[in-house]
């Protein structure tokens, strides 16, 4: 589950309704690399205040759906969108039956789930076979905190960010086909730094993790990564 205990509205405040690094310009970019029918059955997972789904609807997309953990944010997101295309729930027990979307949006809220590994068994679970699977978010790629986590990165532990290694690894056993990484480390900074002008402190939700592990983690460690990945045909 999503860490709900953060002051979300009011980091909503300061962020926008895209609550993550990039806002709309990395969903666009996922978007023209699928090129997906306007027919597609999509779901924003962690939709938040509803920015991707309203993006969505402009774009023609009309067949999506958010799924949020703050009853607040989704009061937000229902001023945008129509309210039954909004629920209430966590990514590591989705609402849907197998094999029932075509695309799935995860910006910005793997790394802050509880159990990451459930909710990728989910991602798979609810996707059809040739689906696409689209995730932003921060990772971590200090190689001497990847020597530590050496031997149990495969299992993506719930402690310290994933490398990209571990998220690539652990999609390829899924059975995805990986078609894009893209680092996009600019955008990150840029996040960051709006959020330290406001005086908020988001960045401490995803630079915890790594603490747990070890005290002095080097923050330039983290970077920010787009990746689109497909669902084969041929997995179970």
């Amino acid at each position: 589950m999503i860490d709900c205990t953060f002051n979300w509205p009011d980091i909503r405040r300061v962020a926008g309704p895209y609550i993550r690094p990039g806002g709309y310009v990395l969903t666009e970019r996922a978007l023209k690399i699928c090129s997906l029918p306007v027919s597609s059955r999509i779901a924003d997972i962690g939709c938040g205040a509803g920015g991707t789904l309203e993006y969505l609807e402009k774009a023609g997309y009309y067949r999506s759906v958010g799924l949020d953990c703050s009853e607040a944010l989704i009061g937000e997101a229902v001023c945008r969108i129509a309210s039954e295309r909004v629920v209430l729930g966590n990514a590591e027990n989705l609402p849907f039956k197998k094999d029932f979307l075509d695309t799935l949006f995860c910006e910005c809220v793997l790394s802050i789930l509880g159990d990451r590994m459930a909710a990728l068994h989910e991602f798979s679970r609810v996707l059809k076979k040739g689906g696409f699977l689209i995730i932003s978010d921060v990772f971590g790629h200090n190689s001497a905190w990847q020597a530590q986590l050496e031997g149990e990165s495969q299992e993506l532990q719930a402690k310290g960010l994933f490398s990209k290694e571990d998220i690539i690894n652990f999609l390829t056993s899924l059975g995805f086909s990986i078609i894009l990484w893209e680092e996009h480390e600019r955008f990150l900074k840029e996040f960051v730094a709006r959020m330290i002008l406001a005086g908020e402190c988001l960045t401490n939700l995803w630079a915890c993790r790594q603490e747990k592990e070890r005290k002095n983690t080097d923050r330039a460690g983290i970077s920010y990564f787009l990746l689109v990945a497909k669902k084969n045909k041929s997995c179970h």
